[in-house]
């Protein structure tokens, strides 16, 4: 005898028909979407719901399709009910508004996430990284710079040294600053865990 199927999984699995229908019609997903987590915090002990997963991909098509503060909005929430591996869907929502050209909506992600997270060294590097890419070389630093703190204090346990040491470096000589205290500490760090 095959098992019953609930009312609620034969809902999850027509919704999920339509999302997979939709294709790249982000209108058609999104508004699938939209239902499937309405219905997922309905019923937020049961866990038949991936509430993260599909929060950025949700997140995602408001994206193509213009909705920033939408795509936003999304995100702030599945990260505050705890659907998100630490900072890392801020992260990954803030890095493609900054690739997107949306630096102004990118920038309270950031500070959401260093707020939540601020011994998440990744956090650190993933703005350096976007601030740099988009030529903000100051703003870029006053995230490098904590980072590099963060990563010597923590003796380097992450590995972040390898890529804060040559962003920051760059960022230092992009605004004609010499290497500081911090960046010969670091440097000197580094190469004492390569050999």
């Amino acid at each position: 005898m095959w098992p019953q199927v609930s009312e609620l999984e034969q809902r999850i699995n027509e919704i999920m028909g339509r999302v997979s229908a939709a294709g790249n019609d982000h209108e058609k997903r999104a508004s699938a979407l939209e239902e499937y987590l309405w219905l997922a915090h309905a019923h937020e002990d049961d866990e038949e719901f991936d509430v993260g997963a599909w929060s950025q991909t949700l997140a995602d098509s408001y994206l193509a399709l213009g909705r920033v503060e939408d795509a936003v909005r999304t995100i702030r929430d599945a990260t505050r009910r705890g659907h998100s591996e630490g900072a890392e869907m801020l992260c990954d929502l803030a890095e493609k508004l900054m690739r997107s050209g949306h630096e102004p909506q990118a920038r309270p992600l950031w500070d959401e996430a260093r707020a939540g997270f601020p011994d998440d060294v990744w956090i650190y590097v993933q703005a350096g990284i976007e601030y740099g890419d988009i030529g903000n070389h100051a703003t870029a630093l006053t995230w490098l710079t904590p980072g590099m703190e963060l990563a010597l204090r923590a003796g380097d346990a992450e590995s972040a040294l390898e890529q804060l040491v040559p962003l920051r470096a760059c960022c230092l000589s992009a605004l004609g600053h010499e290497p500081d205290d911090i960046q010969a500490r670091a440097g000197l760090t580094r190469v004492e865990e390569d050999t």
